[in-house]
């Protein structure tokens, strides 16, 4: 258990440390915070704090920096104290309807505050269909469209017999269209399942098509993007195959699977090989988000000692809606 002495002194030195990236020393804590005691009580508290764990001694200086025990002290403590102030507030000022460009733009957005690799997924909860379209391939294959009013697309493939004819298609367009046109993409399920009045010659066509929608709307499509690879690649330069095993995890969604299986309302701190063995010297820090009218998960990815606090804070805003 610490004093409330040694968890100010292991707050300074956690805060200073990822500021300046230099070990801390006595005298720059008492020149800097004016403590009405002694350099040798700091040294002492220093002391303790590096047998308990929370500071490492370097070989070319007298300050210390702080181990990993330090770093999740100071993130628990930080998280409290910002969740307890008021949320700064966070605009997003956006010209496109499309999910793919808002995606991108969001983490652009926040990647250029963070200066730290972010990842944004969207998924809407309100879509709603603004036309389908069944186009046929081969004799045997085509392809059901569906446009939503996010700008996003969702094709699913359908088998067909080789008897249905171009008229077969256009008259199923045209009754899905009926249907569903301007209808939450939710709501489709039911709407498609209570229909009875399907013409006979077309009805084997409307269950196939039906069924491929039916399971497109269960899959809840997520749009994800990315931005501010670059970031890592200059902080991490000598991490090559950390960085390419993050690369290669970003591409397959691979990252963002992983994060959800843990994902809460909160604002959550991994680092790397509580995530994967292969993210060493990483650090993750995620939130599920609210957006007009979109459900979202944020991920910014940097080194282990990272700038938390101001990721911490502008994630908190983001979750807070402000």
């Amino acid at each position: 258990m610490l004093t409330e002495r040694q968890e100010i002194i292991l707050t300074f030195i956690v805060d200073d440390f990822l500021n300046v990236m230099t070990p801390i020393s006595s005298k720059y804590l008492l020149d800097k915070y004016k403590f009405d005691v002694s350099s040798a009580t700091i040294r002492n508290e220093m002391a303790v704090l590096e047998k308990e764990g929370f500071l490492i001694k370097t070989h070319t200086s007298s300050g210390r920096m702080p181990s990993r025990k330090a770093l999740k002290f100071y993130i628990e403590e930080l998280k409290q104290n910002i969740e307890q102030s008021p949320a700064k507030s966070f605009e997003l000022y956006s010209g496109t309807d499309n999910l793919e460009n808002l995606t991108d733009e969001l983490a652009l957005t926040i990647s250029d505050r963070t200066k730290y690799l972010t990842q944004v997924s969207l998924k809407a909860d309100n879509e709603t269909v603004k036309g389908l379209y069944i186009t046929p391939l081969t004799d045997t294959a085509s392809i059901a469209i569906i446009v939503l009013n996010s700008g996003s697309v969702r094709q699913m493939p359908v088998k067909t017999n080789r008897d249905v004819t171009i008229d077969d298609f256009q008259k199923l367009s045209n009754i899905f269209n009926e249907l569903l046109l301007d209808k939450n993409l939710g709501d489709t399920r039911v709407i498609l399942k209570n229909n009875a009045h399907i013409p006979p010659e077309i009805r084997g066509l409307y269950d196939q098509v039906t069924a491929q929608i039916m399971a497109s709307v269960d899959a809840g499509k997520r749009t994800i993007g990315h931005a501010g690879f670059n970031y890592l690649l200059q902080d991490m330069r000598n991490e090559v195959e950390t960085l390419e095993h993050l690369y290669d995890d970003i591409e397959s969604e691979a990252l963002y699977n992983s994060v959800e299986q843990r994902a809460s309302n909160d604002v959550d701190i991994y680092f790397g090989d509580e995530l994967d063995e292969s993210y060493k010297s990483l650090s993750v820090v995620t939130t599920n988000f609210e957006h007009a009218g979109l459900s979202g998960n944020l991920i910014v990815v940097g080194p282990e000692l990272m700038g938390y606090k101001n990721v911490i804070k502008l994630l908190h805003s983001l979750k807070k809606g402000v």
